[in-house]
């Protein structure tokens, strides 16, 4: 069976202002007495199949495994586990009770301890390492109180190892506090690389003794930043390796999955697991922990020129005539406007001619009269 890998190597861990340093080893964390937690643990969540997963993290010598009722994959868990053969002791199972969607409803002692029994039987485990209450009951810390103190019983039981919360913020574990006879053990959490989401309740947990630890620290791994390209390349490894890295030396613990791709899972674990043999320096944790550089726009390429043989003929631009066509009624108008002027001469030449006509008409008219009438009486 694969086990922790244990190197002695003093490393410098940052804490939630990025100034002091605390020693960090690759040794197991105690979260409870005698209970050691694995610093890197496999996450079976949102993306990674433990189906496929899983057993290559155990073949590359994983022991932590992150689950929980919400993911619907414990049955599968279990069969990978069982076929592998692997001896319960040397594994380290941390599972979840769902809180506001589910159980705050009912928070009955007998209905919160169905789903820590439910989680066991999917698991095929007759206990759990870390049992923990997902989410808090959303403004119902009397709720989450309640909730709390069934997995305080399942602890007496010995149904868990060790007890913590997930996804809680400072005023819930304040609250959770106030009432609490068992303090948890872990406050597992969003945190990708980048400022703190929860500054306040990190500082907490560190004060109070409760271990931090991480999910979703790829998600916010800047894997195409030039800084972070160049810091994996000066250690010699991957920038998915810089990022889980960052989490270790915030003081955290982090569960971090391996996909779906059969083909690469065996890869990622072996990744995931090699983060002690190197060790980011104060100004590369400073870098990782500021918001991300704004990048500079880029302008978008060029269009590809058009093929002249297949580019379509361009039609010319008319411009609009300025004045408005002359309505029916003022077409004679224009027509007399635009008439030759010899037209007029031929009338003038036409009406003498007739004017003539006449008077030479009359005239020999009067020459045939008889004489008797241009004589006076």
């Amino acid at each position: 069976m694969s086990r922790v890998v244990s190197v002695t190597v003093v490393l410098l861990v940052a804490t939630a202002s990025g100034g002091s340093v605390l020693p960090v080893t690759s040794d197991p964390v105690e979260i409870a007495p005698g209970v050691l937690m694995p610093r890197v643990n496999l996450g079976t969540c949102c993306g990674s199949d433990p189906s496929v997963g899983l057993q290559p993290w155990l073949d590359v010598g994983g022991v932590g495994i992150d689950t929980a009722w919400d993911y619907n994959d414990q049955p599968a868990i279990a069969s990978v586990l069982a076929k592998a053969a692997v001896k319960r002791s040397k594994l380290f199972i941390t599972t979840k009770i769902p809180g506001t969607s589910v159980i705050c409803n009912n928070v009955s002692t007998a209905n919160v301890m169905r789903y820590i029994t439910d989680d066991l039987t999917q698991l095929n485990t007759s206990f759990a390492d870390l049992i923990l209450l997902h989410e808090p009951c959303a403004g119902n810390a009397s709720s989450t109180a309640k909730i709390w103190q069934t997995l305080e019983h399942a602890l007496t039981q010995n149904l868990t190892r060790s007890i913590g919360v997930s996804n809680f913020a400072l005023n819930d574990l304040v609250l959770l506090n106030k009432t609490a006879r068992v303090k948890p053990s872990v406050n597992q959490c969003q945190m990708p690389p980048g400022p703190l989401l929860d500054p306040q309740g990190f500082a907490y947990c560190q004060k109070n003794g409760i271990l931090y630890e991480s999910y979703g620290a790829m998600k916010g791994c800047r894997f195409n930043d030039t800084t972070m390209l160049k810091m994996a390349a000066t250690h010699n490894v991957s920038v998915s390796q810089v990022c889980l890295r960052w989490v270790l030396q915030m003081g955290a613990v982090v569960a971090v999955g391996t996909g779906t791709n059969a083909s690469t899972t065996r890869g990622y674990a072996a990744e995931n697991l090699n983060l002690f043999t190197f060790n980011l320096t104060q100004h590369e944790m400073d870098y990782i922990s500021a918001p991300a550089p704004t990048q500079p726009p880029t302008k978008p390429p060029p269009s590809p020129p058009t093929n002249p043989i297949t580019k379509p003929p361009t039609k010319p631009i008319t411009k609009p005539p300025t004045t408005l066509p002359p309505s029916p009624s003022a077409a004679p108008t224009a027509a007399k406007a635009t008439s030759n002027p010899l037209n007029g001469e031929l009338a003038a030449a036409l009406f003498s001619a007739v004017t003539v006509a006449v008077l030479l008409l009359i005239f020999l008219q009067c020459k045939k009269a008889p004489p008797s009438m241009y004589t006076a009486v």
